[in-house]
């Protein structure tokens, strides 16, 4: 029977797996240099929902990716609304808006 700490360890070591620290930290300088993430993940030939996934998964990549993107959007979308989703921001502030809406 599995206990609850060791699904816990075993998802974090499968998301580990999944996208390895040199992925992260490959997709965390793209998405500096200016890129999309969705541009960036298809680079680093992941999707954007796996980032994401991870993103939960691991609190501090997740920490790191939601600092990137907040830094990195463009300040003339108007964020915290499904527009600034729609035209393609992927801050925190414009996903919960998503999630908020659905």
């Amino acid at each position: 029977m599995n206990h609850p700490i060791d699904d816990a360890e075993q998802l974090i070591a499968n998301a580990e797996a999944q996208m390895p620290p040199s992925t992260r930290s490959r997709l965390i300088a793209k998405l500096r240099m200016g890129k999309h993430i969705d541009d960036a993940a298809s680079e680093l030939e992941i999707t954007p929902r796996a980032i994401f996934a991870t993103a939960r998964i691991l609190q501090s990549f997740g920490d790191q990716l939601d600092a990137t993107l907040t830094e990195q959007r463009d300040p003339s979308l108007p964020h915290g609304t499904v527009t600034g989703y729609n035209k393609r921001c992927r801050c925190p502030e414009c996903r919960s808006a998503l999630q908020q809406h659905v």
